[in-house]
């Protein structure tokens, strides 16, 4: 009965727990009504144990589970105190008092927030999570897995606010996992009260990785001195205590902002023992500003996170961020930030560590709201930049001309880079520099925060360089990335490689670009900004677009030959000659090494040089490096980047009325959202390119929509309807990819009849594929066509055969093969070698195994981990009785293994519609992709 109605939104902690097994089919009715009857039981004896009152909390019967709102002033502590294991306590007195159909193994799920009453209930997005959480396959693993009888999920919310300050609820028993459930994608926390999850799992946060990101501080830093003190007092033992230590450093363009921070950090980063993260926020610099999103992706990565556990949504990846840092000591650089709201989500939110921002804006949001300290670093005093050009000239010089000295500090405007810049340049007197300066050059217009004079520096040095070295700066300035190459920077000026390697040099030595590798680039963002305006003001705006023009067409040229050259079968990809692209000067790549280094190293500008065609109206680069980017980065795991560049692409050939770059758009992103598990999303997206390919009248793109619906249907364990995909996808595949494609489309088809348990019709398309690929000359395609094989063959008990299958597939893999594959070929390899006995190097499959999926987020590694831990039992393939479970827990009964979550009475030991062998993640496996 809810008493609360109308009214406000209430704060109330949220509990929701549901019976396994509950409708199976060896309960009787007599059965479900003494699980119903000893479920209240046990709840209400737990709650008044740990304190809360159960007649106090509104709650509601749901069947096989019950729903309860407790009290805004009840604490939330007992429920992850004392409520658990008061709970496990309960089932086990129910259990041991009751026959095997009425037992009961609980998953319990808590969060908490705003609901609202009506006189229907009540509703919320809290309670919609609560139950969702509830309803996570992760959970009812966790449980299905665990010999105990209780099985709790928390949200991150809960996990933060709640677990991690409760030294009785043990955070550190805690695993995080990702759980997607219709529309939610969200961080949770599960936990197993009676059967805990061992301390050296790899999530403890004692066990992450120690990083130290920050750039090389500069070897002449001086002054300053009353900034780094003030700096120093942030280390005291009364701000260690406060939730974070925040400060931020603001000023002018060019003040030395970002060498102060990189300077002071450098010096007290041994005092964060846990590591040093820095990020330049790009909030004033080239290209686009730093989302808070791909920065948390980038740092999750550091922190030791694998790609695929890191979660689609801002909020839920600054909660994991949150929680890898919790009782951490972490000294964090954010460089270059333009608002408060692009830094609040990178903020940790425990004690020890230490936030230093650096921005040309006040943030004065985060002084008010998060108790920031604020440093206002000013122009140099007279003394300060007489220091700074003491440092670079020499005494002897300073001595020589004092007036003079105190002349370029004046033009300077005593702005350290503007003095760096103009001392640098000393070839015979500072008179000499000064006369130059002061020979009324003209100033820039824009941007309007730093002083005039300082502009006139830059345009002075300008005035130095050559006709050729000026057009070359100026071109610089159309450059999106962060950082260029000699080929691009060669590209975007139309000159030949000698050449531009001898005008970079002159830039360098003129200060006005700065060298960070072999044969690349740095602009300060200043210079940039200066370099854009000098073009805008010079240069006719055709020849800007056709400079545009040309560098982004080279992005676009050697991103699609880097491409073909790592995944092969692809090179006659429709797709990849959309653009007749400009390849002066052109790039090489003798091995898929090579190209693949490339395709790394350019990855930050690929990503650019995709927003900044798409922002100038130039589609078919724009969705050339959409496609061929987000590739990469599904290879890599990065699947938060693979997805925005797959909707960006989606976006420009829309917007540009390409319909058939559209529909290849919406197979990359039906694509990412099978990856991450949204199969929803997948599903509808992957329909949307289907109906689009069948009215485009394009066989090819059809056949890789009908791929991606069979792989996520064989990923739901859903084999006939897969089946239904595959089928007629075969013969629109025909000669695609070199052949390759149709290999793709057998493999699955295999997959999906071993999900059946139809081992001999499997065989007889994983035989085709391996087939098709050997002929198609598809590298990464072929040892991973053996390894599906191998599980046919293991399915059927022919184990020395599949060992030997494996060890070919594990002999050709190379070095760049996709790495979850190799995975999966050395776990089927240890469950063979663990049939015929040897259990030495089964192991040694199985750790090496685990290493990857843990690096990748794979879910399989739960399995393995299971299993090298002993928890299993039981071999994957043969009868179990009661598999790992002891009778109290389990019926009795001949079964067939299908998935982690065997045995236990009343799991979901079925996820398909046959007796398969399935593999960790639910399926026999994952179901290739059709591309690489």
């Amino acid at each position: 009965m809810w008493r609360e109605w109308p009214g406000p939104a209430v704060h109330r902690t949220i509990v929701v727990v549901d019976v396994e097994g509950f409708g199976d089919d060896r309960r009787t009715s007599a059965h479900q009504v003494a699980v119903r009857a000893g479920l209240y039981r046990v709840l209400r004896q737990a709650f008044e144990h740990a304190g809360v009152s159960w007649d106090a909390c509104d709650h509601e019967d749901r069947g096989d589970g019950v729903f309860v709102l407790a009290p805004a002033e009840t604490p939330k502590a007992p429920f992850v105190d004392e409520v658990p294991l008061a709970l496990v306590k309960a089932l086990r007195e129910h259990n041991t008092t009751h026959a095997d159909a009425a037992r009961i193994r609980l998953r319990m799920a808590l969060h908490a927030g705003e609901v609202t009453y009506d006189a229907y209930g009540v509703t919320a997005t809290a309670v919609n999570l609560a139950f969702r959480l509830l309803d996570a396959a992760p959970l009812k693993s966790a449980l299905a897995e665990s010999p105990g009888v209780l099985a709790m999920i928390t949200s991150g919310w809960f996990f933060d606010e709640v677990v991690r300050h409760s030294p009785a609820g043990d955070a550190a028993t805690y695993r995080p996992v990702r759980v997607t459930v219709k529309e939610t994608s969200t961080m949770a926390w599960i936990t197993l009260p009676d059967h805990p999850y061992p301390p050296s799992t790899p999530h403890r946060f004692d066990e992450l990785p120690v990083p130290r990101q920050l750039p090389l501080a500069i070897r002449d830093f001086t002054s300053r001195t009353e900034h780094l003190d003030a700096l120093d007092a942030l280390l005291t033992n009364d701000n260690a205590n406060q939730a974070v230590v925040i400060t931020a450093i603001d000023g002018t363009a060019g003040v030395g902002k970002t060498t102060l921070a990189v300077h002071w950090a450098h010096r007290v980063q041994h005092q964060f023992p846990d590591g040093t993260l820095y990020v330049n926020l790009r909030g004033y610099g080239p290209g686009q500003p730093a989302t808070p999103a791909e920065v948390l992706d980038s740092f999750l990565r550091t922190l030791g996170c694998p790609p695929q556990q890191i979660p689609i949504g801002l909020e839920a990846q600054s909660a994991l961020y949150r929680s890898l840092l919790a009782e951490r000591q972490v000294l964090i650089v954010l460089d270059n930030a333009n608002a408060a709201q692009t830094v609040r989500p990178l903020l940790p939110g425990s004690p020890g560590c230490l936030v230093l921002i650096t921005s040309r804006a006040s943030l004065t949001g985060l002084v008010v709201s998060e108790a920031a300290a604020r440093l206002a670093l000013d122009l140099f005093s007279s003394a300060e930049a007489l220091d700074l050009v003491r440092g670079i000239v020499g005494d002897d010089q300073v001595a020589a001309e004092p007036h003079a000295v105190m002349e370029l500090i004046r033009i300077c405007a005593r702005l350290p880079l503007a003095l760096r810049i103009a001392a640098s340049r000393l070839r015979h007197s500072i008179a000499d520099v000064v006369a130059e300066l002061g020979a009324g050059l003209d100033a820039l217009s824009t941007p309007g925060d730093e002083p005039t004079s300082v502009c006139a520096v830059f345009n002075w040095s300008y005035q130095r360089l050559n006709p050729s070295q000026a057009r070359l700066f100026r071109r610089l300035g159309l450059h999106p990335g962060p950082e260029i190459s000699l080929y691009a920077a060669a590209a975007v000026a139309d000159l030949d490689l000698p050449e531009t390697r001898l005008l970079l040099e002159a830039l360098t030595d003129a200060h006005l670009l700065e060298p960070i590798a072999r044969n690349r680039y740095r602009l300060h963002d200043l210079l940039r900004a200066y370099a854009t305006d000098r073009a805008e003001h010079h240069d006719p705006s055709q020849d800007r677009d056709r400079g545009r023009r040309t560098l982004l067409e080279w992005y676009a040229h050697h991103s699609a030959a880097a491409y073909r050259a790592f995944f092969p079968a692809d090179t006659d990809d429709q797709l990849l000659l959309i653009v007749n692209t400009h390849a002066d000067p052109p790039i090489t790549f003798s091995d898929i090494a090579d190209a693949w280094t490339w395709l790394e190293t350019e990855q930050e500008n690929l990503l650019a040089a995709a927003h900044h065609a798409a922002n100038h109206q130039l589609p078919e680069p724009a969705i050339l490096i959409c496609h061929t980017s987000s590739m990469v980065r599904k290879w890599r795991g990065e699947w938060n980047a693979a997805l925005d560049l797959g909707e960006l692409g989606l976006a420009v050939a829309r917007r540009s009325g390409n319909r058939y770059c559209e529909c290849r758009a919406l197979v990359n992103v039906a694509e990412v959202q099978h990856e991450v598990r949204q199969w929803a999303d997948a599903v509808a997206t992957g329909q949307e390119a289907l109906e689009l390919a069948q009215a485009l009248g394009e066989p090819y793109i059809e056949a890789l929509a009908l791929n991606d619906l069979g792989r996520c249907c064989i990923a739901r364990g859903r084999y006939a309807e897969a089946i239904d995909y595959l089928r007629p996808a075969l013969p629109l595949s025909s000669g695609a990819q070199r052949g390759r494609f149709e290999g793709v489309i057998e493999g699955n088809l295999g997959s999906a009849h071993i999900g059946q348990g139809h081992y001999e019709q499997a065989l007889y398309h994983l035989e085709r594929s391996l087939n098709i690929r050997r002929q198609a000359g598809d590298w990464a395609g072929e040892p991973y066509a053996l390894g599906q094989i191998a599980r046919a063959r293991q399915a059927m008990g022919a184990h020395p055969e599949a060992i030997a299958l494996c060890e070919q597939a594990l002999s050709m893999a190379p070095d760049h093969a996709y790495p979850p594959s190799t995975a999966g070929t050395l776990d089927t390899l240890g469950r063979s070698l663990q049939h015929v006995g040897d259990m030495e190097r089964a192991m040694t499959c199985w750790h090496k195994a685990l290493e990857i999926f843990d690096r990748f987020g794979d879910p399989r590694a739960e399995e393995v981990r299971a299993r090298l831990g002993g928890e299993l039992g039981v071999v994957a393939g043969e009868p179990v009785f009661g598999a790992h479970v002891d009778a109290d827990h389990a019926f009795g009964g001949a079964g067939r293994v299908l998935d982690v979550g065997v045995g236990a009475f009343g799991a979901e030991v079925a996820v398909g519609e046959g007796p398969a062998l399935v593999d960790g993640d639910g399926v026999v496996d994952g179901g290739d992709r059709a591309f690489g």
